[in-house]
């Protein structure tokens, strides 16, 4: 008789397969409720990256400012609004940042890895590794080579005119820090948001055909997307140094490389 009650003391220490089914159902119910609001914060703390990315841009770009007459570092050749020199590159780098300052890590197209983007103007391509391309080139010629970012450049170019960028009313390009009355209120650097339409309910954030597609077959895309791939909106550095967030349906729309063939640009 001891024997048996012994027996049943050990097997009631067991889960029955309701029981099992039960916790894992409440298991189950735990991990939905938990994962998006895990990846919520996870695309959260992206955007905070994001943000200090742009600050430690303009913090380099002030220092520069500071050092040169109140001058910004211009560009050269850059075809895009993402386009930067190297030598712009080499001195935020120089000031405190790094390769991966120059990209969101919400956007996983682009990556300071990817030589394609990185060497851009060299004509690398996505199966190049460092190691395998040349040095780069030196001395003035680095200002006239440019890479591919994630952010969008508002600098003015040195020698051959502004980009094209109009708007509602058309956007003011600035070379100096002094030229601004209002350093708060100017955008420096923004997120990269661009699409192939003038309309956000009809157009595509995601599937971008610029440069990169043509010779790779990489769609440019937006930094701050939402689970439908509709942009949600942008870190901004401003001409003073501060960077705050701006919601899509307060940007404007401005359209480049010509006034009317696409991308779209908006902050």
């Amino acid at each position: 008789m001891k024997e048996n009650k012994a027996y049943f003391r050990r097997a009631h220490l067991g889960f029955t397969l309701i029981e099992l089914l039960v916790v894992i159902a409440i298991i189950a119910l735990l991990m939905a409720v938990i994962m998006p609001a895990l990846s919520k914060a996870k695309v959260q703390a992206q955007k905070v990256i994001c943000s200090n990315h742009q600050k430690q841009i303009g913090l380099s770009l002030l220092l520069y400012a500071d050092e040169n007459d109140s001058s910004l570092a211009l560009n050269y050749n850059a075809s895009w609004l993402w386009d930067v020199s190297y030598a712009t590159t080499d001195y935020v780098m120089g000031t405190g940042g790094d390769r991966r300052t120059f990209y969101c890590p919400l956007d996983k197209t682009k990556n300071p890895e990817m030589m394609n983007f990185w060497r851009f103007t060299e004509g690398a391509d996505p199966d190049d590794s460092e190691g395998s391309l040349p040095d780069e080139p030196v001395g003035e010629l680095r200002n006239h080579h440019y890479r591919v970012t994630g952010y969008f450049w508002l600098l003015d170019r040195a020698a051959s005119g502004s980009l094209p960028m109009v708007g509602q009313p058309e956007f003011e390009w600035t070379k100096k820090i002094t030229d601004i009355n209002n350093t708060s209120a100017k955008e420096l650097i923004t997120d990269a948001i661009l699409s192939d339409g003038l309309d956000p309910a009809t157009a595509t954030f995601t599937e971008v055909k610029g440069g990169s597609y043509s010779a790779w077959g990489i769609y440019d895309r937006t930094n701050h997307l939402n689970r439908s791939m509709l942009p949600v909106d942008s870190n901004i550095l401003f001409a003073d140094g501060h960077v705050s967030r701006r919601r899509f349906n307060s940007m404007r729309v401005w359209v480049g490389r010509g006034g009317n063939s696409m991308p779209y640009h908006w902050w």
